[in-house]
């Protein structure tokens, strides 16, 4: 009995000591063909869905909100509304049926999901593709603690460029709908305050003329016309002993300007340069006498005689005087002298002298015209533009105190006028003041409703002024969509570590349900557990052949299998994530190699 018990003791011992690691290595032996397999399913299924399912690019953009630029304190805009909920009401607006189907329709989109599924799911579609993400601030005057202060527009698509064209779509119209939304707003409430001010207005006119009917009635009779009247009279008064000083001293004014004026030549030599610039006419007559000296010393021929002769007939143009009697006749005498010359010397045939004879004739001629016009021996001169400032000066001066005297004197009159009317007034006031007050109280509450109005409506005319040129609050693209080099999904890399993970998993998992199930004996354990019974010795199996082929064949295998789960990982980050020569250089930069 006590063997028995001791046998007995020893075997629960052994039961109890549970599995060992040579046990699992025991197991994992046994059922590697089975965890390769399920590992090498699983990994092969992980890779042909990292592989089949299309790739899906994302183009996104970023929209700033941007804050007014004129300070609220001086011009208040229209629209009060929050930031999210105006992107809220632009979202559904831009998200309509029509807008979505036109884009589906020029760019082409879900083409052979057209073919088989609605237009309502080809919506539903495209508007889970469009990402409307809000990006806020901290605010602590805000009740939700956050304001809206961007918002970005992503695009999903199975094709790079249509995801970039969709965003910039709808980038435009997110911008287009938030300027004319705000613009509608603004002017909405320009109308509705130009309506109620029309109400208004019309309102005060029909009171004004109501009490315009009652002065009427009661001319001379309302409870403030005596002290209005007196106070009028003695200001009209005031106003007329006021004038009539301001008069005489313009008069005054006037009669110093006069003679100042009359002392003032209107073309007056200029100083310049410390020398007085002579004036055309006596510059005409220096020129004159110039010539008579250089043709007494010169030949006609001569540049000097030439080019002052020039001068004397620009002269003459510009004043308008063609010379005194004095110099035609000593011109005529010369010319006869010249004359008589040329006859003893040549005939009258000769071209000099026939020059010589038109010549003469032609001053004769002047000589005659000018006396018939003014009897005297000057040509009738042209009258010269007074071109001296101060002469131009004073006469603008006189000009001015002349009208200023002229509006004066008829201010005085009607003055005066006003003074006889008030003056003659002669009224009593009756017991009329309730109707009288009435009106005026009407009168003045719609006036001041009328202010009101008035400066709310020049605020509303600011505010759309403000959206129209786009200084009010806005949407402002920072960062506009670029073309998606890169996927954003399917992550292949994960997917592909996500099967080699589960097959892993699954490989075990199917190897410890495996061998749950097994009620072969593989160990003493196995042995004490099925009979009872200690194990005393363990005989080693004899060396075989075919189990040394099979187990070399086996490691063959595991490490085939193992360095191509390698290389499809390797060629897997290269081609989705990093290539291998960055991602090696980066390890030995962070190992300090």
């Amino acid at each position: 009995m006590p063997a028995v018990s001791q046998t007995a003791s020893a075997v629960d011992l052994a039961l109890e000591g549970g599995r060992s690691l040579r046990d699992y290595i025991g197991i994992l032996q046994r059922r590697f063909k089975l965890i390769i397999a399920v590992f090498a399913a699983v990994a092969l299924l992980g890779a042909v869905v990292a592989f089949t399912l299309p790739a899906v690019y994302r183009s996104t953009a970023t929209i700033l909100i941007k804050e007014q630029e004129i300070p609220q304190e001086f011009v208040r805009s229209t629209v009060t509304s929050l930031a999210d909920e105006r992107i809220q009401v632009i979202s559904q607006q831009v998200m309509t049926r029509a807008t979505l189907l036109e884009l589906v329709d020029r760019y082409g989109l879900y083409g052979n999901a057209r073919q088989r599924e609605t237009s309502e799911e080809i919506l539903d579609r495209m508007r889970r593709d469009i990402k409307l993400t809000l990006i806020g601030a901290e605010n602590a005057n805000r009740q939700g603690g956050k304001s809206t202060i961007a918002f970005s527009l992503a695009y999903d698509s199975e094709v790079a460029a249509n995801a970039q064209k969709i965003v910039n779509e709808l980038v435009t119209l997110y911008l287009n709908e938030n300027v004319k939304n705000r613009q509608r707003k603004a002017a909405e409430t320009t109308s509705f305050l130009d309506e109620e001010l029309v109400r208004v207005t019309t309102r005060i006119s029909e009171l004004e003329q109501l009490l315009a009917d009652f002065k009427q009635r009661n001319q001379g009779r309302t409870p403030d016309l005596g002290s209005s009247n007196l106070f009028a009279s003695e200001r009209v008064a005031s106003d007329v002993q006021r004038l009539e000083r301001e008069i005489t001293f313009i008069e005054e004014r006037k009669l110093q300007l006069e003679s100042q004026l009359a002392d003032t030549k209107p073309a007056a030599p200029v100083l310049s340069g410390g020398g007085a610039i002579l004036e055309p006419e006596d510059r005409l007559k220096v020129l004159q006498l110039q010539l008579t000296t250089q043709t007494g010393s010169l030949s006609d021929d001569h540049p000097d005689v030439k080019r002052t002769r020039r001068e004397i007939a620009k002269l003459k143009v510009e004043t308008g005087l063609q010379g005194d009697a004095t110099d035609r006749d000593a011109k005529l005498t010369e010319l006869k002298a010249q004359l008589s010359v040329l006859r003893q010397k040549y005939s009258d045939d000769h071209p000099d002298v026939q020059r010589l004879k038109r010549t003469l004739g032609v001053i004769e001629q002047a000589v005659k015209s000018g006396e018939a016009a003014d009897g005297s021996g000057d040509t009738l001169r042209k009258p010269r533009k007074p071109d001296n400032p101060a002469f131009l000066t004073l006469k603008a001066q006189i000009e001015g105190v002349t009208a200023q005297l002229a509006s004066m004197r008829n201010e005085r009159e009607e003055m005066r006028l006003r003074a006889r009317l008030l003056d003659s007034r002669v009224s009593v006031t009756p017991e009329i003041e309730r109707e009288y007050l009435e009106i005026t109280r009407d009168l003045d509450s719609s006036r001041v409703r009328f202010r009101e109005l008035r400066e709310k409506q020049m605020q509303a005319q600011l505010s759309e002024q403000l959206e129209r040129d786009r200084k009010a609050e806005r949407f402002t693209l920072i960062e506009p969509p670029v073309f998606p080099e890169r996927p954003n999904r399917p992550n292949r890399v994960m997917i592909l570590m996500l099967g080699l993970v589960l097959g892993l998993l699954g490989g075990l998992g199917a190897a410890a349900l495996r061998e749950a199930l097994d009620q072969t004996v593989h160990s003493a354990r196995d042995v004490m557990r099925t009979l009872q019974v200690p194990v005393l010795a363990m005989l080693p199996k004899p060396p075989s052949p075919v189990r040394a082929a099979r187990r070399t064949k086996a490691l063959i295998l595991s490490a085939g299998v193992a360095m191509i789960g390698v290389v499809c990982i390797v060629a897997a980050l290269h081609a989705f994530y990093m290539p291998i020569d960055v991602a090696w250089y980066g390890m030995l930069r962070r190992l300090g190699i």
